[in-house]
């Protein structure tokens, strides 16, 4: 059996935390390890870490791949999307490279940013799901509701099949409370989990049938992945291959194709899952205080009640509050009625079109070497900490319209300035000086800290010519 992690989610309702650069798959949300970790975690019992692939956009391959690669995880079975084009073709691009490997053998579709509590019963439900997929259908996992639900969409069962699965009868969209009250006192309908088991070739099969337009394309895309250049070698499309991608109708593979084929079955999943679509899955996901409120981080909550209080580091206080969601970030705060969670979205909408930097990176951006902290940014002057893991090297790279200033607060720096070499120690400076080629690594056993004084007219990451790089992206 083959597991294909879909990654591509940008997180916009999980917003300060999840950003366009570190969407919530990214992030701990529960449990000891991110989402994503979680999730590869839970099927390792069953599915080998050679057996698994993952689907994400071009902007996280690396993050995801540096996240993965302490599990064996191969970054040549990540497959980077130039751009979302929706689960169909998400699907589709990964059901295609498996074609050409095990076409008659299993695969199961799984969210990447989902939580399941009771992973022994997951994985009992999958070795089902199996079976029931080697039969020629097209399997979904239902969650047995637990109330009556509106954020989700259903399934109805119909007639019973083997292996405790059944025909579906219909899918329907997210209900209103009245009917999601009806749906729950029937039982016959489950929630829509989003978690998808078949055989690679029945899959496909369905695609030519039902999107025609996507099969068609599917041997171009493949023939136009290649393997990226740098230090993780995941899988990306040249400009040719780009271009047919982009060119893709945007199409879930439920509308796409479970709610057109006549193969398709449900099992009932008796699993404690949450898809953490929103801020307020936190009362399901964390334990609440006496008051009622879950609270993560530094926080002193008097005289408040049913509130989802967020925050890191930072002192947060409140004070007879009810009902609210605070989340506090370095550079971003987001208070709102806990009842408006599911439209935070709409804040990351308005922020993009006015072209808000929070929309995008918080202070700390992660790279492929280490990540950097915006400290202080001023119009003709910017203040960064820099921290470099052992044995990165940033790019070889140089600027021009700013000097660097450079401090070692601890580790050891190797720098190349032009031809010469270096060493810097603790307490110990150099300057770099626009239109110099320059690069900084890490030699040591432990992260290297350095304070970095930008001045200039222009301080911004595209101020940099990269000439040599790690990760492919000179």
């Amino acid at each position: 059996m083959y597991s294909v992690l879909l990654a591509g989610g940008s997180g916009t309702r999980f917003w300060p935390r999840s950003r366009e650069t570190l969407p919530k798959q990214l992030l701990h949300i529960s449990g000891k390890g991110t989402l994503i970790q979680n999730t590869l975690e839970r099927l390792l019992p069953l599915i080998p870490i050679r057996n698994t692939f993952v689907v994400t956009h071009e902007l996280h391959a690396v993050e995801t791949c540096r996240q993965l690669v302490s599990y064996g995880f191969s970054p040549s079975n990540l497959l980077a999307e130039p751009m979302g084009r929706n689960t169909a073709a998400a699907i589709g691009f990964a059901a295609k490279i498996l074609m050409e490997e095990s076409p008659d053998e299993v695969m199961g579709v799984f969210p990447a940013d989902h939580i399941i509590e009771n992973p022994d019963r997951f994985l009992e439900i999958l070795k089902k799901a199996e079976k029931v997929a080697n039969q020629g259908h097209l399997v979904t996992l239902g969650i047995e509701p637990a109330r009556p639900e509106t954020g989700y969409g259903y399934i109805q069962k119909g007639d019973s099949l083997e292996f405790g699965s059944f025909r579906v009868e219909q899918f329907v969209e997210k209900p209103d409370s009245s009917m999601a009250e009806k749906f729950f006192k029937e039982g016959r309908y489950l929630w829509n989990s989003g978690m998808f088991i078949w055989k690679v070739s029945s899959l496909l099969k369905e695609i030519e049938t039902h999107l025609p337009g996507l099969y068609d394309q599917l041997d171009s895309i493949v023939s136009h992945t290649r393997e990226n250049k740098g230090k993780f070698s995941y899988r990306v499309l040249d400009a040719e291959g780009r271009s047919i991608y982009e060119s893709l109708d945007s199409v879930s593979i439920d509308h796409g194709i479970m709610e057109k084929t006549k193969h398709c079955a449900v099992i009932p999943a008796d699993l404690k899952w949450n898809d953490v679509g929103s801020w307020s899955s936190m009362e399901e996901i964390l334990e609440k205080d006496t008051d009622g409120n879950v609270k993560t981080g530094n926080i002193l909550a008097l005289d408040s009640t049913g509130s989802i209080v967020q925050g890191t580091d930072r002192l947060i206080a409140t004070l007879g509050i009810k009902d609210l969601l605070v989340v506090d970030t370095p550079d971003a705060l987001l208070i709102c009625d806990k009842t408006r969670a599911e439209d935070v979205k709409k804040i990351v909408e308005h922020m993009n079109q006015e072209h808000r930097p929070e929309v995008k990176t918080h202070p700390t951006v992660l790279k492929p070497w280490g990540s950097y902290t915006n400290l202080e940014v001023r119009k003709n002057y910017l203040v960064k900490r820099i921290e470099v893991q052992p044995g990165e090297k940033l790019s070889l790279q140089s600027h021009t319209h700013r000097d660097e200033h450079w401090t070692v607060v601890s580790g050891t720096a190797e720098i190349q300035l032009e031809n010469q070499m270096m060493i810097l120690n603790p307490n110990e400076t150099t300057l770099i000086t626009r239109g110099s080629k320059h690069r900084l690594g890490n030699p040591g056993e432990t992260p290297l800290i350095l304070i970095e004084v930008q001045i200039g007219d222009r301080l911004d990451e595209n101020d940099i010519v990269r000439y040599d790089d790690l990760y492919g992206r000179s």
